[in-house]
């Protein structure tokens, strides 16, 4: 073999073991933030909060058996990466925290067994948001940390509280008020979602004012934010949304960025 040929061979190891460590460095974070998740389990704490709040806690399920310390959320999903852009289908798994204010998001995209040909982190945890997306799994093209990130991080968990009904009735850091008869406010710190529920009691809208989303330009610009749920059935010991939608309102219109269908949720005691 000529002196070329091992400078192939070479740098396609290089290669190779810069995926395999990359994926290994997302991993590991991934887990610390999933660990983390498991030791977030405090008192639970019912705050004062309206009744339409309360009965569709209960009627889905909160409050049943055992206490429950987070739930897990498996989904199928599509995301738009940029404005405008395609649709890309990704698998997801979710861990969502029930008495403290957490979650942790990992989604993908297989390319070929086991590398990926993208990979996305999106935490909240312990008040701090994290936005990790890796290509082939491995190559960091987003490490996004601070304020805005935090800030929106927590939305996020608001927003997502329809699939976690006993995190509605346990956790004390939520602050409920009714703002109309089938529309309510939860807030958690300085941040706040709206709920609009139907007649028949289920949210079927989220919107909130204000979360902070990266333009085309580079710059970060706060939005207004908005989500559908529709679907409600019983899966995993839940009755919640098998489907959602959330996107941006934009100067020329509202903006779906991510669609997904929940297929499997895991009640861990």
């Amino acid at each position: 073999m000529n002196l070329w040929a091992w400078l192939l061979v070479f740098a396609l190891f290089l290669v190779v073991a810069g995926l395999i460590l990359g994926r290994f460095l997302f991993e590991r974070a991934a887990n610390w933030c999933a660990g983390e998740m498991s030791k977030a389990d405090g008192p639970v704490q019912q705050a004062p909060m309206p009744r339409i709040v309360r009965d569709f806690a209960r009627r889905n399920g909160a409050g049943r058996g055992p206490r429950v310390r987070r739930v897990e959320l498996g989904q199928s999903v599509e995301m738009r990466l940029e404005r405008r852009g395609r649709w890309t289908r990704l698998w997801a798994w979710q861990w969502i925290c029930v008495r403290e204010p957490g979650f942790v998001w990992k989604a993908g995209q297989q390319l070929w067994r086991p590398l990926a040909k993208i990979l996305v982190l999106d935490a909240y945890v312990w008040g701090e948001g994290r936005l990790w997306v890796n290509l082939l799994g491995a190559i960091p093209v987003v490490r996004a940390k601070g304020a805005d990130i935090d800030r929106g991080e927590a939305m996020r968990y608001l927003a997502e509280l329809p699939w976690v009904p006993d995190a509605i009735l346990e956790n004390g850091a939520l602050i409920w008020n009714q703002i109309e008869a089938q529309r309510v406010r939860v807030s958690l710190g300085e941040v706040a979602v709206e709920f609009r529920f139907d007649g028949a009691g289920d949210i079927v809208e989220m919107t909130a004012k204000g979360r902070p989303v990266r333009d085309p330009d580079g710059e970060s610009r706060l939005r207004d934010w908005r989500g559908r749920f529709s679907e409600y059935r019983w899966i995993g010991g839940r009755r919640i949304p098998a489907r959602g939608e959330v996107g941006y309102d934009y100067p020329d219109g509202y903006e779906p960025y991510w669609r997904g269908e929940i297929n499997a949720c895991h009640l861990r005691h």
